[in-house]
């Protein structure tokens, strides 16, 4: 019985998480027009992305000699980002729109799975070592990173280098150590409270920090971020506070098993892969601004319940096909180059 809650308190968890990455990036579409989509981006960026990073590395099983090291995850996740790449491109051609095919980095959501293979690795890589020493010189050299403008979006350096430390962190742990800690009552009644401040800075002082949201993305160097004097500092509280952030989202999720939370929370990643093509399309087709103004009194409302309900949409199986198609295909072809390879070499 306990296992089973442990697993649907994480499918819960991923359900939340994905929603709120669908939602972050419908409202970045429309933040410069909207106090209120400022509001929403800043809440959401204060620990989405950290959380769900921290999550996939609790949630990756240990290696050791028993369950050796498989390269075929971190290639499928690249071969993902080539083709979210692909699509990408393809839509901005479609569309008449400025497109370039970047083989080694861009800006946009594929920098997702080329910095979970690179985590993957990373971890396993680190794995030998003690996590006293690479722990704290992860965070060091994320850091001072900020300092360096051309450690950007090239291989997708900055945000592995950024997000790194949450991996490592759910790495380190197991989910029962997470779960123990989560459950004690001052843990949660601290989660209120600091989801609480998080929500009145984001919605009442939302002028005053949204300059804060570059430094939040993981993907700008300082100098790029409209904050004066901003650095290491910055960067360093950004990690206290987006813990105790995802700490307090933890402590508030539900562990009763729900049947559409565990279908969304078990398909996290198709439903990430084309939401952003299906967004682009809106934007594109100018779907997004007729909303704005057939409905001009209530367009985030029905703005925002669209992009909820596509996660839904997006969370059926048949979403799921082609990246399942991928994966059986990546396999055939690992399992023939090993063949190949004489025995010995």
């Amino acid at each position: 019985m306990q296992q089973g809650k442990r697993v649907c308190i994480w499918d819960n968890l991923k359900c939340v998480l994905i929603f709120l990455v669908v939602v972050g990036h419908f409202v970045n579409q429309f933040e410069d027009e909207s106090s209120i989509m400022r509001s929403i981006s800043f809440f959401i960026y204060s620990f989405h992305m950290p959380l769900f990073i921290f999550l996939s590395g609790l949630l990756e099983k240990r290696w050791d000699e028993n369950r050796p090291f498989q390269w075929t995850k971190p290639v499928y996740y690249i071969l993902i980002g080539y083709w979210l790449k692909v699509f990408i491109y393809a839509i901005k051609v479609f569309f008449g729109r400025n497109a370039r095919f970047d083989f080694f980095g861009d800006t946009g959501c594929p920098w997702y799975m080329f910095a979970m293979a690179a985590f993957m690795v990373l971890a396993r890589i680190l794995q030998k070592y003690s996590p006293r020493i690479v722990l704290p010189v992860s965070i060091i050299i994320a850091c001072l990173a900020g300092y360096v403008p051309s450690i950007g979006s090239f291989l997708y350096l900055s945000r592995i280098l950024v997000f790194f430390p949450f991996y490592y962190v759910g790495f380190l742990l197991t989910p029962d150590m997470v779960l123990r800690f989560v459950r004690d009552k001052r843990v949660k009644a601290g989660g209120v409270l600091i989801l609480g401040i998080l929500f009145l800075v984001s919605f009442v002082c939302i002028d005053e920090v949204y300059s804060y949201i570059r430094l939040l993305t993981g993907r700008n160097a300082y100098q790029l971020i409209h904050v004066p004097s901003c650095g290491a500092m910055h960067r360093f509280l950004w990690y206290i506070f987006s813990g105790m952030a995802g700490v307090s989202v933890i402590s508030l999720i539900p562990e009763k098993s729900h049947p559409m939370a565990g279908m969304i929370g078990q398909r996290t990643l198709q439903i990430y892969f084309w939401h952003r093509l299906v967004l682009y399309v809106m934007m594109y087709t100018g779907a997004a601004d007729v909303i704005k103004s057939v409905i001009p009194y209530l367009w985030i409302s029905v703005y925002l319940t669209i992009a909820m309900g596509l996660t839904l949409l997006l969370s059926l199986n048949v979403f799921g096909k082609p990246l399942k198609s991928l994966k059986k295909y990546e396999q055939k072809v690992i399992r023939y180059l090993s063949g190949a390879i004489p025995q010995g070499m």
